[in-house]
């Protein structure tokens, strides 16, 4: 680990082998940066903002950017910095997903609902559709799953794992908080350093990878590869998103990772 200046609430996950990009908790001097990740990464180049055309609505980038900072919120997601620059250069936005009862609704059901771009709400409602296509809470008896909703990373910074870290630095947060470990980090959103689902534990963290490099990383991490769905099955503005999204990304691509304490 590098001798920058960190603060209070630093909780590092590792780094690149040559050391040039440490991992770490989001926080509150972080989420600037993380945010900045989302738009100019995520927004741009993942392939459902692609094939919803989340660039081309005015307002549609804030409103989604507004479930960036709810999963902030839960205190578990994970940034990628450039030591040299103390840039944040990757993200994972991950969101704490605890069992609904048959009469409640979902963070991304509530998202959708109370939004009013259309691309934010497609998009939303392919995670939506996507996730029902399991219920993986009742696949993996689970009550409370480690969701890592967005990844991205700065185009320059492609191609050296920052990716693939970020995903593992999710899961170590999944085990330590399956162990027992208090290792929610709060980001102060709004000057609010509350955490949401504090109490809440995770026994499965799970991902919807929609391209063929995220679903690379999922393989080699161990995750189980449950269920592929077509680009076909999905529309937005009379085009259906294998129209948009390149054809060498054939599916996306429901994964999960039961944690353990070992």
């Amino acid at each position: 680990m590098s001798n920058r200046k960190r603060m209070p609430s630093y909780r590092p996950w590792g780094s690149t082998e040559d050391g040039a990009i440490e991992f770490e908790s989001l926080t509150i001097e972080t989420l600037d940066g993380a945010l900045n990740v989302y738009r100019e990464s995520f927004c741009k180049r993942e392939n459902v903002c692609q094939a919803v055309g989340l660039l081309d609505e005015p307002g549609a980038v804030e409103e989604l950017g507004e479930l960036c900072l709810d999963a902030a919120r839960d205190g578990v997601s994970v940034v990628a910095i450039d030591i040299s620059t103390r840039e944040v250069v990757g993200v994972a936005f991950n969101k704490i997903q605890v069992r609904c009862n048959p009469n409640e609704v979902g963070s991304f059901e509530q998202f959708s609902k109370n939004s009013k771009t259309k691309s934010s709400i497609a998009l939303v409602n392919f995670m939506i559709n996507v996730d029902a296509k399991l219920d993986l809470f009742k696949h993996y008896n689970a009550d409370c799953i480690l969701e890592i909703m967005f990844l991205a990373t700065l185009e320059n910074y492609q191609q050296r794992r920052i990716g693939e870290l970020l995903v593992s630095s999710s899961l170590e947060i999944g085990r330590h908080l399956f162990r027992g470990k208090s290792v929610k980090t709060p980001v102060g959103v709004n000057d609010n350093e509350t955490i949401n689902n504090f109490n809440s534990v995770p026994s499965l963290v799970s991902a919807i990878m929609t391209s063929n490099y995220s679903q690379k990383i999922s393989e080699k991490l161990g995750f189980d590869s449950l269920i592929d769905v077509s680009w076909d099955e999905f529309t937005h503005g009379g085009k259906k998103f294998s129209e948009i999204i390149p054809s060498f990304h054939k599916s996306a691509r429901l994964v999960a990772k039961r944690l353990s304490k070992s």
